[in-house]
């Protein structure tokens, strides 16, 4: 497949919030391409009208993990570190932040060791931070500032240790203002060499602590909105929450400013139009996403009217390859396109994928997999809490109700619907 194809597979398959990684991403490589606002879906901000099923489904996410000081903590168990340096090292572990950085002070942090009665002063901090930063997974926990935090999870012993190391103490601000012809001859390398160097640099990370923290996963934020309105409902595509991508008009400009910053002209212009065309890629592909999706939502809640008038239980038999046929796209196309995306309806925030149901084996005509799962939830739901139902129970009473399923079947759907087992379910008299 040609390169821009490719680009525009992996954009239709990326959930929101991946997607708005992945922008981040091809931003801070691509000065070409130019992203302004966003940040709704990485940092949680989804709409007030937060329905019952997206709260619980939040409530059932397993509990946070534990956090930065524990693991640390357990990682100094192991070392051999003396009796009066054990208290320091403790001291400077517990003042990391979130991000994993030793932001305080040393005249801060010697103040806490007064406190707590240590003794040694700057030569015990000194040797105390010192093994933090050499001696603690990942690199670069312990580390005063980005820079220092980024040079720690450097190996003096790479190739291009020194180049690295000159690039982060002397020219991020230029790379971040994308001055990258600039820095190369500053550097005496080429532009290649340079991508290189900021693709080794891109492997570190900025806050080494992150994901220690035990964060809770972030909110569904979802992209397909299905609402009423007077003429029935409505399929949009919600965007907000991610950043407008354009193509940054300084840059198109140089880029075709011939002979630009004197020292080899050609190979720097070849670099900067490879630069733009892949930015332009991926302002078409966003655009096509866009379009691909708004298509196969339409036509599945036009397909999912049942669901819409009467709700979760109301779900009609549907599959990829009868929408593909009808909006003449492959079937590939579609699975990518509700791949990972969420729906907010009437009724509550759903995967896309949920409007796709096979019909449930052995269940009356016309039932379907849905049905039969929003049936055990009911029979449940009716069930004298002293005495719930065990999953024999729920098999007759789903006979009855039309569903010829096995045990094992009703044991499948509590799990998916997080219902437990009729031993934890039961509720006692105070």
């Amino acid at each position: 497949m040609l390169p821009r194809m490719l680009q525009s597979i992996e954009i239709l398959q990326l959930p929101g919030t991946e997607l708005e990684t992945f922008l981040m991403k091809q931003a801070e490589e691509n000065g070409a391409l130019r992203l302004e606002g966003g940040g709704g879906l990485l940092h949680g901000t989804y709409s007030p009208e937060a329905s019952e099923r997206k709260n619980a489904w939040l409530e059932r996410q397993e509990a946070p993990g534990r956090g930065l000081l524990e693991a640390l903590q357990e990682q100094l168990s192991w070392l051999d570190v003396s009796t009066e340096d054990a208290p320091w090292v403790r001291l400077v572990v517990e003042c990391l932040d979130d991000r994993g950085y030793l932001s305080l002070s040393d005249e801060a942090l010697q103040e806490h060791a007064e406190e707590r009665g240590l003794e040694g002063g700057l030569t015990r901090l000194g040797r105390a931070i010192a093994l933090v930063q050499q001696k603690l997974e990942p690199r670069g926990i312990g580390g005063r500032s980005l820079v220092e935090a980024l040079l720690l999870q450097l190996d003096p012993k790479e190739e291009d240790y020194e180049l690295l190391c000159r690039l982060l103490e002397e020219f991020l601000d230029d790379l971040a203002r994308n001055k990258l012809p600039a820095v190369a001859r500053s550097l005496g390398v080429s532009m290649e060499r340079l991508d290189a160097l900021m693709r080794r640099l891109r492997q570190l990370h900025p806050a080494p602590a992150a994901g220690m923290g035990g964060a809770a996963p972030p909110p569904i934020t979802p992209e397909v909105i299905v609402e009423r309105s007077e003429e029935g409902f409505r399929v949009r595509i919600d965007n907000s929450g991610l950043p407008t991508v354009s193509i940054d008009p300084d840059f198109r400009a140089l880029a075709k400013t011939k002979g630009a910053h004197g020292a080899k002209p050609d190979e720097v212009q070849r670099y900067m139009r490879n630069k733009l065309d892949r930015a332009r890629w991926i302002v078409e592909a966003l655009e096509q996403r866009k379009r691909t999706l708004q298509r196969v939502a339409t036509h599945v809640f036009g397909r999912q009217q049942r669901f819409l008038d009467n709700g979760p239980g109301a779900l009609v038999p549907l599959s990829m390859g009868e929408v593909a046929d009808a909006l003449s796209i492959h079937p590939s196309t579609v699975s990518r396109a509700v791949a990972g995306k969420y729906t907010e309806t009437p009724y509550g925030v759903f995967p896309l994928r949920d409007f796709f149901p096979v019909a449930a084996a052995g269940s009356v005509a016309g039932a379907v997999r849905d049905d039969a799962r929003e049936a055990v939830r009911a029979i449940v739901a009716g069930e004298d809490p002293g005495q719930p139902f065990s999953d024999d129970v729920i098999v007759k009473a789903m006979g009855e109700r039309g569903f010829k399923v096995a045990r094992r079947t009703v044991a499948k759907y509590r799990k998916e619907l997080s219902i437990p087992s009729s031993y934890r379910r039961r509720r006692y008299a105070s």
